[in-house]
């Protein structure tokens, strides 16, 4: 019985630790300080991501000409946005691993890593978006995909 609410309470306790690190006042250069820093990072990049996502989606949603939306490229680019994000949180997870250290410091360089790639994705996004609109609306819907190559920069080299 008190295994489990020892269990329980540590349970609760670490899942405060993140609210925690970015409320209270940790020693500068701390992995607790630099992380709740990472994390506002984070979560702002992951609120801007969401947004970018959404008008990007809607953009290649909208039809521009007689020709319907392509519905496909749209669960597409949905989907791929999906596996972007769990990819993330993965390739993350394992660079905070690797580093060797100690105590909160492979979670810290975990949220880094994460705000560093959503920095990234949204960079890329913005292009994306920048050069979907730049195309006559005549053609947008024949030439977008050509945009939206770099949001798959794994497969760039494998372009037709």
């Amino acid at each position: 019985m008190r295994g489990t609410i020892l269990a329980a309470c540590i349970a609760a306790l670490v899942a405060a630790l993140p609210a925690v690190a970015q409320d209270q006042e940790w020693p500068e250069g701390s992995a607790m300080h630099v992380g709740g820093l990472e994390a506002k990072r984070r979560d702002a990049a992951v609120a801007t991501l969401a947004k970018l996502h959404r008008r990007l989606v809607t953009l290649i949603s909208t039809a521009t000409s007689s020709v319907p939306p392509d519905d496909r490229l749209i669960m597409a680019v949905q989907a791929q946005q999906v596996a972007w994000n769990s990819y993330v949180l993965d390739e993350c997870e394992l660079i905070g691993s690797l580093t060797g250290s100690g105590g909160s410091w492979p979670s810290t360089y975990s949220v880094r890593c994460h705000a560093n790639l959503l920095e990234l994705r949204i960079r890329r996004t913005n292009a994306a978006i920048r050069c979907v609109e730049k195309l006559p609306a005549a053609t947008r819907q024949f030439e977008q995909n050509q945009c939206l190559y770099q949001l798959a920069p794994l497969a760039v080299p494998l372009r037709p």
